[in-house]
């Protein structure tokens, strides 16, 4: 989808996340390179679906958020409008980014206590995780999930929008995805 806007009905979205797809799925290798730069624990795609491996390959350097004092990256892709969506672990705080790389539109340093991630507990077709960024009434949810049992389908990521507990949009990943949510140290998120 790209922008803030939510879609008119579900065959729009549907329409957006087909034409997606294709381009998702060529950066299915770059993400696997991307999770090993950042020491996470990544599938080996020619293993069995269901048992993690550590990946040692070299990251792909053209697809990493380069920022000297960001932090840690825990989570980094690009929109449909090659906007950055990005959340960086910076010991005490955890950062939000959403815009063009060189002028976001929204940056958030939210104190870790107030941060929130969904853990996937290992039961289930779909593997996901997720991390809550809370802004006075708004909730930046930046999540990634994959079908663990359909291992040619693409991993969907993308932030999606809360105000007041209800749902307004999702802006979804394209290209160049990094994450590395898995075991971040934050509280649960409350369902």
């Amino acid at each position: 989808m790209g922008s803030c806007a939510a879609a008119s009905g579900p065959a729009d979205r549907q329409d957006s996340v087909d034409r997606v797809a294709d381009d998702v799925q060529v950066q299915d290798e770059l993400v696997q390179e991307d999770i090993a730069a950042e020491g996470a624990i990544a599938l080996n795609p020619d293993s069995n679906p269901d048992k993690l491996n550590p990946v040692t390959k070299a990251p792909s350097v053209a697809s990493q958020p380069v920022s000297t004092d960001s932090g840690q990256v825990l989570f980094s892709c690009h929109t449909a409008e090659d906007k950055l969506i990005a959340l960086y672990d910076r010991d005490t705080v955890i950062k939000y980014v959403f815009g063009p790389e060189e002028q976001p539109e929204l940056v958030l340093d939210v104190p870790r206590e107030e941060a929130s991630t969904f853990q996937w507990q290992g039961i289930g077709r779909y593997e996901n995780y997720s991390i809550s960024i809370p802004n006075k009434d708004t909730v930046y949810i930046v999540s990634w999930a994959r079908d663990r049992l359909d291992i040619n389908q693409p991993a969907e990521a993308g932030v999606s929008v809360e105000i007041d507990g209800e749902y307004i949009t999702t802006v979804d990943c394209v290209s160049d995805i990094i994450h590395n949510m898995i075991g971040v140290d934050l509280s649960p998120t409350q369902l």
